[in-house]
């Protein structure tokens, strides 16, 4: 069984980009941790649920998809 996985879209990262804040500012406003958010940015960990309603909430994204894209899935 595959377990699936998930990246930061292009159009998200630049979003948020655009806003010119930091990431720490950026992290604050989704309501991760600057570590997470850094972490999610570089691909070493997934957005989560809670990441991405955050961004949307944030004004960062209009729905889940202009949030996350699926990678292709690796062994659970």
């Amino acid at each position: 069984m595959s377990k699936p996985t998930a990246r930061l879209t292009e159009k998200f990262v630049e979003r948020a980009d655009a806003t010119g804040m930091t990431d720490a500012a950026l992290a604050a406003a989704i309501g991760v941790t600057r570590q997470f958010y850094s972490a999610v940015k570089t691909g070493k960990e997934q957005p989560t649920i809670r990441f991405m309603v955050g961004a949307i909430r944030a004004g960062l994204a209009d729905n889940f998809a202009d949030v996350a894209e699926p990678t292709e899935c690796v062994a659970a």
